[in-house]
C-alpha cells in the first residue's frame, strides 16, 4: 500500500507563479509543484543544480482548506547603469491568507520520513513562492503526517482544522473544500507546465490535473484552544 506524507503551507501571503514573465508575476490559486519541490529542496539543502529525477516518483494534491484572496502589489524599478531615467512597473501578484494541505505520495515510506525530517529541521529558510513570504505555521503537521493509502482518499479523510471562530463561522461544520489532483488520463484533466526537471536551466515538464471536491471531517486546531489562563476586567494584582 503506498504512504502519503501531509504538509501545510499557511502564510498571510503567498504566491505559486507558473507563467510569469519579465515585469508581471502571476500567481496560480493553489500552490505548483515546481513551487513545493522547490521548498522540499530547500529543506534536504539541495541546490538549483541538483537532480530532480528521485521527486519524479512523488505524486502530488492539494486540498484548499483556505482559498484566500488574490492580491497585488505595485512595484517599479530603474536600471542602474549611468544615464538610464527608464522606470520599470511591475505587478506582483500572491495569495492573502490562504492555507492548503498538501500530499505528497509515494511506495518508498524511508523517502517521506527523510522528507518529513527535513521539515522538521529544514537545512535552509523556507518560504512560500517568494523570499519575503514567510510561513506563519510549520510546513509539517503537530504530530507525524504520514498515512496510509494514496493521495485523494488521504485528502478526503483527514480532518479540516480550523484557526479561528471566525474561519468556522464562515465556511460551516461541514467545509466544502477543493482539490486539485493529478491524473495519468489527459481527457480527465488540463494540461499545466510546473513540474520542475531542472531548476538552474528552468527547464519543466507536463502534468494533468483534475478538480474534486470533498467534506471533510473538522478538528479544532491547537491554535484555537482558548488560552489557559483569564483575566477577567478589574482584576489587577497589586
Amino acid at each position: 500500500m503506498p504512504t502519503t506524507l501531509l504538509m501545510q503551507l499557511a502564510g498571510p501571503m503567498q504566491s505559486w507563479g507558473f507563467r510569469s514573465r519579465f515585469d508581471n508575476r502571476d500567481t496560480g490559486l493553489e500552490p505548483t509543484r515546481s513551487g513545493v519541490i522547490g521548498l522540499l529542496c530547500a529543506a534536504l539543502g539541495r541546490g538549483r543544480d541538483t537532480d530532480l529525477r528521485e521527486f519524479e516518483s512523488l505524486r502530488m494534491g492539494v486540498r484548499v482548506d483556505a482559498a484566500g484572496r488574490i492580491a497585488v502589489d505595485y512595484h517599479t524599478a530603474q536600471p542602474v547603469w549611468r544615464g538610464s531615467t527608464a522606470t520599470t512597473v511591475s505587478n506582483r501578484y500572491y495569495l492573502a491568507d490562504a492555507r492548503f494541505l498538501v500530499a505528497l505520495q509515494s511506495d518508498e515510506v524511508a523517502w517521506l520520513q527523510d522528507i518529513e525530517a527535513a521539515l522538521r529541521n529544514p537545512m535552509w529558510s523556507l518560504f512560500l513562492g517568494r523570499k519575503s513570504f514567510v510561513p506563519s505555521l510549520p510546513l509539517h503537521l503537530e504530530t507525524s503526517g504520514l498515512r496510509e493509502g494514496e493521495v485523494e482518499r488521504v485528502l478526503k479523510t483527514e480532518a479540516w482544522r480550523w484557526l479561528s471562530e471566525i474561519e468556522c463561522d464562515a465556511v460551516g461544520i461541514s467545509p466544502h473544500l477543493r482539490l486539485v489532483l493529478e491524473t495519468d488520463k489527459p481527457r480527465d484533466g488540463v494540461a499545466t507546465n510546473d513540474a520542475p526537471r531542472d531548476f538552474a536551466r528552468r527547464r519543466y515538464g507536463s502534468r494533468y490535473l483534475r478538480t474534486d471536491f470533498c467534506q471533510p471531517p473538522t478538528a479544532r486546531h491547537p491554535l484555537a484552544e482558548e488560552p489557559r489562563f483569564k483575566y477577567k476586567r478589574n482584576e489587577v494584582s497589586r
